[in-house]
């Protein structure tokens, strides 16, 4: 008798956000095809399991795992596997987008041109690819995902774009700053993305994300998701339930909410509720609670 061989089947999957303009990602799994196209954008692939030849402006490179092969818009570019089906993945990046960034965080002579068409990727870019990856989903906020970007921008134009230079660490930052970025989380920011925060404190997106993260410890979105965990805590206390709870704390639904508060307390909401059911004050007193996440604010900043 002859065992049969199960070929993984091809998927691909196109991702985007509308909290993300001008960014698509391409899921490339098991794919046995030779690919063709014409770009409009600017792309950077990141090889998991592909390994092939890679051709774009009149050169041919060999892919593989570790290889970041960046594509121009409008540039022919064809994809032929050597070693069978492959895995791999493609950012995508409006030409506006990946201007504004640059003006942001490197020199004016700096042009949107790759260094190289082929090049290694660090052990640190590659985590924050897959970091990106990972933080582009329906259950994640626009602020995680934005602060995820700009993170991975940082490195991805200091090892891959020609004649930038690593963005030198902040001296000084402005601590009222970021304060005032603190501020605006407790008092309103269950559900506010980076371009409202960095607006309220007149910073761009970038210098937004570096000041809060060099003051805090955490970048936006982290410390978001902190208040979040904080806030939903207390309404757990009070007795809701956590399906109720994860929809008034921002969360996509209840398992989105019982997996990061799991991460962040080690056990889940429900076993948190168990232990902390409400009891009945002695004479009939009344403890009142501030719930907003406002009343979590210290003022050690202000």
């Amino acid at each position: 008798m002859v065992a049969r061989t199960t070929v993984p089947q091809e998927v691909v999957n196109y991702r985007g956000s509308p909290a993300l303009p001008g960014v698509e990602v391409i899921d490339v799994q098991h794919s046995p095809r030779e690919w063709r196209l014409i770009p409009d954008n600017y792309g950077v692939v990141f090889f998991t399991s592909w390994r092939g030849q890679a051709r774009t402006r009149g050169q041919v490179h060999v892919g593989e795992e570790g290889l970041a092969f960046c594509t121009m818009p409008g540039e022919t570019v064809i994809g032929t596997p050597l070693a069978g089906p492959g895995s791999f993945k493609v950012m995508e990046l409006h030409p506006q987008l990946l201007e504004q960034w640059l003006a942001e965080q490197q020199p004016s002579s700096v042009r949107p041109d790759w260094a190289a068409v082929m090049r290694p990727m660090s052990s640190a870019l590659r985590r924050r690819f897959a970091s990106f990856f990972a933080a582009l989903d329906p259950g994640a906020s626009a602020l995680q995902m934005q602060s995820t970007l700009l993170e991975l921008s940082e490195l991805m134009l200091s090892e891959l774009i020609c004649g930038a230079r690593e963005v030198a660490p902040l001296t000084g930052p402005p601590i009222r700053s970021a304060a005032r970025m603190r501020e605006c989380l407790h008092e309103e920011g269950l559900n506010m993305d980076l371009e409202t925060l960095a607006k309220r404190v007149g910073l761009s997106r970038f210098q937004a994300l570096r000041v809060f993260r060099q003051r805090y410890g955490l970048p936006p979105h982290s410390y978001q998701l902190c208040l979040r965990i904080s806030h939903a805590r207390g309404l757990l206390r009070e007795g809701l339930p956590a399906a109720d709870v994860a929809t008034r704390c921002g969360f996509a639904d209840q398992s989105h909410f019982t997996r990061h508060f799991k991460r962040i307390n080690a056990i889940t909401p429900v076993q948190y509720a168990r232990t902390k059911a409400p009891s009945i004050a002695p004479d009939s007193a009344t403890l009142a609670f501030d719930r907003s996440p406002g009343a979590l604010l210290t003022r050690s900043d202000r």
